[in-house]
């Protein structure tokens, strides 16, 4: 893509037509990425693989010229800064239908879902997209210490052995989970 801004209808209809759970965000503008919050479930990141395979997508550092763009000097693909620690756990692309930013949410776990509580629904190319003027301010992550962690997982551990035991005792006795044979 060499001029205008990305082609949100060509984006929209691939991630849609792969069941990508997506939220747009912003107004598209000319020079600008187009901006994606995207849900991290393991199937919808299979889905949106198999939607950038279908827009040729290739990933792109800040400062990397566009597609079909001349780069903006010499050496500006090996000088592009790199994004460390970013909030949004931005991935930028490059697509068939421009450039685009997958915004993940770094160590929110439920990003994708807190977005898609502010969005509302909008039309682009005949098809329903969710979509929301701006990141909504959310206050910071909590941080989780080693002890905080291990509570966790000492719970999750002793319920998963509260169901083991009280499954086994309902079932033919041999203990197995969910097995249909």
């Amino acid at each position: 893509m060499t001029t205008g801004g990305p082609d949100v209808a060509v984006v929209v209809r691939a991630l849609s037509e792969a069941n990508v759970q997506f939220v747009v965000v912003g107004e598209p503008a000319e020079g600008r990425p187009l901006r994606l919050v995207v849900s991290r479930h393991p199937t919808n990141l299979d889905a949106l693989s198999r939607a950038l395979d279908g827009l040729e997508s290739t990933l792109r550092s800040p400062g990397v010229a566009a597609r079909g763009e001349a780069p903006a000097g010499e050496g500006a693909y090996a000088d592009a800064p790199l994004r460390v620690g970013d909030p949004l756990g931005t991935i930028s692309v490059v697509t068939a239908g421009g450039d685009v930013d997958l915004l993940f949410g770094g160590a929110r776990r439920s990003f994708y879902a807190e977005v898609v509580l502010h969005a509302q629904e909008r039309e682009v190319g005949g098809m329903l997209v969710q979509w929301t003027g701006e990141l909504p301010v959310f206050g910071p992550v909590p941080r989780t210490t080693g002890r905080m962690l291990g509570r966790r997982l000492l719970s999750l551990a002793e319920g998963l052995v509260h169901l083991v035991e009280r499954h086994g005792g309902e079932d033919s006795g041999e203990g197995d989970l969910g097995t249909d044979g």
